[in-house]
C-alpha cells in the first residue's frame, strides 16, 4: 500500500485504476476511513485513477505527532497529489472529507478539477455542538467508545430507517471506532469543530461542483448543503432521500451513480 510521510503523520492511500487516467482523491468523513468509500472506489476505478485517502488519524494513517487544522489536511492533499505526480486532480468528500476539499479548492485552485461535496459544510460549528462534541471527544479519549458514545452516534451518523434496517453495520462501524487512536481522534474532532466560516468565500470557486446530502442527515443538514450550493456558482444539488450523514454507506449505489455521472459531465481533466 502506498504512503506519504509528512512532518506530523504518515499517510496510507489506495491508489487504483488506470495511472494514466484523470485522478480523483476520495476523502472521507470523521471516525471513518477510505472503506466508507469501497463501493464508489472500485467503480470509479473502472474510468478514473484513484487516490483514496486515510486522513490523519484514521484507517492505516498515523496519529498526528501535534494538533492540525483543516488546512493541514488540505496541505496534505496538495503533497498527495506531488507524491502521485498528478497535476490537478477532481475531489470528493465527505463530511471532514468535504470540509478539507473546499479549503484545497480555495487554496490551490490550479491542483483542483471539480468537487463532489457529501454531507459536509462550509459554516463554522455551532457553539453548543461544539462543546457537545469536545466534550464526546474527550470521553473518548479517557476511556474509548463509552455507551454513551455510542448512543449519540447512532443517529448522528445514521438515518432512524437504516438503524433499524442494518444495525449490524452499524454496530461495525462502532467496533471500527473503537480501534482509533484515542488521541489521534481527539486532534481530529478538535480541528473539525474549531473550523472557521468559508461561506463568503464559496464564490471564489469557479469549479464545476456537486452538492450531495441525505434527507435525514443530523451532523450536516440540507440547510447547510443549500448554503453551499448558493455560494459556489453554479453548484448543483441531490438530496438522497431516506438516507443520513454517512450516505456512501447507506446508500452506496445510488451515491456512486450520482458521483459518476456528475464527474462524468466534467469531461477530461
Amino acid at each position: 500500500m502506498p504512503t506519504l510521510r509528512r512532518p506530523a503523520s504518515t499517510l496510507f492511500y489506495d491508489d487504483l485504476g488506470d495511472r494514466d487516467a484523470p485522478a480523483v482523491v476520495l476523502m472521507h468523513s470523521l471516525l471513518c476511513d477510505g472503506t466508507m468509500f469501497a463501493h464508489l472506489a472500485d467503480d470509479l476505478a473502472k474510468t478514473w485513477r484513484v487516490l483514496n485517502l486515510d486522513l490523519r488519524g484514521h484507517g492505516r494513517s498515523t496519529p498526528s505527532t501535534r494538533f492540525f487544522t483543516l488546512c493541514d489536511l488540505a496541505d496534505d492533499l496538495i503533497a498527495l497529489l506531488d507524491h502521485a505526480d498528478v497535476r490537478r486532480a477532481a475531489l470528493v468528500g465527505l463530511s471532514m472529507g468535504g470540509i478539507t476539499a473546499m479549503r484545497a479548492a480555495l487554496y490551490h485552485p490550479r491542483r483542483v478539477a471539480a468537487l463532489a461535496l457529501l454531507d459536509t459544510s462550509a459554516e463554522p460549528e455551532t457553539s453548543t455542538n461544539r462543546a457537545r462534541y469536545m466534550a464526546m471527544a474527550t470521553a473518548f479519549r479517557v476511556g474509548g467508545v463509552l455507551p454513551m458514545i455510542a448512543q449519540r452516534l447512532r443517529p448522528l451518523f445514521f438515518s432512524d430507517s437504516f438503524l433499524r434496517r442494518d444495525p449490524a453495520t452499524v454496530e461495525a462501524l462502532l467496533q471500527r471506532i473503537g480501534t482509533l487512536d484515542r488521541d489521534g481522534v481527539f486532534k481530529a474532532v478538535e480541528a473539525v469543530c474549531m473550523r472557521e466560516d468559508i461561506t463568503r468565500e464559496l464564490g471564489e470557486i469557479r469549479l464545476p461542483s456537486l452538492v450531495l446530502v441525505g434527507e435525514d442527515d443530523r451532523a450536516t443538514n440540507v440547510r447547510r448543503a443549500r448554503t453551499i450550493v448558493d455560494g459556489i456558482p453554479g453548484a448543483s444539488l441531490d438530496v438522497v432521500k431516506e438516507t443520513g450523514h454517512l450516505s456512501t454507506i447507506e446508500q452506496p449505489e445510488l451515491t456512486t451513480h450520482i458521483v459518476r455521472a456528475f464527474l462524468e459531465g466534467v469531461g477530461r481533466w
